[in-house]
């Protein structure tokens, strides 16, 4: 018996590809290289996305009787307010206030959620706008105009629900006076491009922004505020969840140096640098104001639903946590040296051992130039290629999914990549180097003509990414 059929017989009970969604080629990703490892980390990580769905969690954490709207330990009475406002931006925005709408139909006046384009969900009671992810557009821009335009109409009286999620940066952004929209969108792509972490990223949007940062809550005049939304950062932090409509903890001293300890001072431009050194970009004091925020969706919600998938297949889930941070190809490449010595050595983890990472966080620093071309790709699947290329060193029995839960790693139509043992030996046949795709950040193409990219779409979630990586004995 080869041992990928060996592998395939051990592995979970078969689910149908029904069973896998949101991934959409899951046919094809089960095709080739060590299929019955595969599926198990495709079932696995499949249950993660759907557990990581915000309108779920809004139907099971939002409570209303047709007067008294009931969430986060609060109660308001709707009848004592002059309206209900609904306002959001994100990736996971849409079936947020999707969710909301259900529950409180037309008690809800108006409002703007600008979604992502292509994304499917619609409301009926608020306005819904396209624009555009990860580096802002002029649709963008007009959506951030649109919001404080909005938010300087309402006042004490008011009820403003918010659905602000992972990407509102890019997708509603407002520069403050004396910044070009211009200048705001060579930051946004100079952040990107740098390996910084998100908290470090939005260190710097928040301070060069009229909307991030808490100046949207502080332009609503007194409004009541409640923001809904789901964590896709590492300890859950609501300054950078929904930081339009929560108090800002960060200082413009601190974005100053984040653009300094990555090279970035003198490659924003001068109006950039002029503000943040000025007195009016300091985050306003949100002391006093009426604001409640219920995180729907942690990382650590979306574990718990992994392992408990991991057990009913059969597997011994090992959570490594909610908190993995770091550079792509160094993390994956620690993650795939471990797992191979665990197949083939019974250690740090033993064998029928499913590896489960959530909400944390890698990074892609990428230095452009004109005598190095920079392929497509996203964290994820660079992260993917590097676990295959150290399992290559080994014959060991292991497959890994790494993915971003939008389904859109680094902006790309992927969400990801799924790979196994098999991986390097198929790469070395195509021929395809997988250390030249690393070096030149082009793991799309790579994932690609290896059959590996993941696809699932716009998930309508965002609760960063999920690492699944089951380990089986080594065969002899």
């Amino acid at each position: 018996m080869s041992t990928d059929r060996a592998h395939a017989e051990r592995a979970a009970p078969a689910a149908d590809e029904a069973g896998l969604a949101p991934v959409r080629n899951a046919a094809r990703l089960l095709g080739h290289g060590l299929a019955g490892l595969r599926r198990v980390v495709l079932d696995v990580a499949a249950a993660g996305l759907r557990a990581a769905d915000p309108a779920a969690a809004a139907e099971r954490l939002v409570r209303y009787d047709g007067r008294i709207l009931s969430a986060g330990g609060r109660r308001y009475d709707l009848d004592t307010f002059r309206s209900v406002v609904l306002l959001g931006a994100g990736k996971a925005s849409l079936p947020i206030a999707a969710a909301l709408e259900r529950k409180l139909g037309d008690r809800i006046g108006g409002g703007l959620v600008v979604r992502r384009r292509g994304s499917a969900d619609v409301v009926k009671f608020a306005d819904v706008i396209d624009a555009d992810h990860p580096v802002p557009s002029s649709a963008s821009l007009q959506a951030g105009r649109m919001l404080a335009e909005l938010a300087d109409r309402l006042g004490p009286r008011d009820l403003v629900l918010t659905a602000f999620t992972g990407g509102s940066s890019a997708l509603a952004c407002l520069p403050p006076d004396g910044v070009p929209f211009e200048a705001k969108q060579q930051l946004h792509a100079l952040l990107l491009d740098s390996g910084a972490s998100i908290a470090e990223v939005n260190t710097v949007r928040k301070h060069v922004s009229a909307i991030k940062g808490g100046r949207l809550a502080a332009r609503l005049g007194g409004a009541s505020i409640l923001n809904f939304t789901v964590s896709d950062v590492v300890g859950d932090a609501t300054d950078l969840l929904c930081d339009p409509a929560v108090q800002d903890t960060t200082r413009p001293g601190q974005a100053v140096a984040v653009l300094h300890r990555y090279g970035l001072w003198q490659a924003v431009a001068p109006e950039v640098r002029e503000h943040l050194l000025g007195g009016q970009c300091e985050s306003p004091s949100l002391a006093g104001a009426d604001i409640t925020t219920v995180v729907l969706v942690t990382g650590a919600d979306v574990l718990a639903q992994m392992s408990g998938r991991a057990r009913a297949l059969g597997w011994r889930p090992a959570v490594l946590g909610s908190s993995i941070e770091g550079e792509a190809a160094s993390l994956g490449g620690f993650l795939g040296a471990i797992s191979a010595e665990s197949s083939c050595r019974g250690e740090p983890f033993p064998a029928h051992s499913v590896l489960l990472a959530a909400g944390g966080e890698v990074t892609v620093a990428i230095r452009r130039s004109a005598a190095a071309g920079v392929g497509r790709g996203g964290p994820n699947q660079e992260a993917a290629l590097a676990f295959a290329r150290a399992l290559g060193r080994d014959q060991a029995a292991v497959a890994g999914i790494f993915l971003d839960s939008d389904g859109s790693d680094g902006g790309t139509d992927a969400a990801g990549g799924c790979v196994d043992a098999t991986t390097a030996a198929r790469a070395g046949r195509v021929p395809l180097s997988l250390d030249d795709a690393i070096a030149r950040h082009d793991s799309a193409a790579a994932l690609g003509l290896l059959g590996d990219l993941v696809m699932t779409g716009p998930t309508g979630t965002n609760v960063s990414d999920l690492w699944v990586v089951a380990i089986d004995a080594a065969g002899p």
